[in-house]
């Protein structure tokens, strides 16, 4: 829904619903989400958030990413 919606807009888009690692985030994030929400997680564990923060880093760190906003929206269905 996320990449529909961002698809539809031109407005930023907030991902939530099941964000509760970097994966997560960064999957929101490549559909067009332009910030993500973590709700829920944080009942499972309280270091959810910080623990996410830190999955994006390493995933930035990995595919030699600077800036954030370059996976905004990278994903596109033809």
């Amino acid at each position: 829904m996320v990449y529909q919606v961002a698809q539809a807009v031109n407005i930023p888009v907030l991902g939530m619903g099941g964000i509760v690692n970097g994966e997560d985030a960064i999957e929101f994030m490549l559909a067009g989400a332009t910030a993500v929400s973590i709700g829920a997680g944080n009942f499972i564990s309280p270091f959810t958030s910080v623990n996410t923060v830190e999955g994006i880093e390493k995933y930035m760190e990995k595919h030699k990413i600077e800036d954030i906003n370059d996976i905004v929206g990278a994903v596109t269905m033809n």
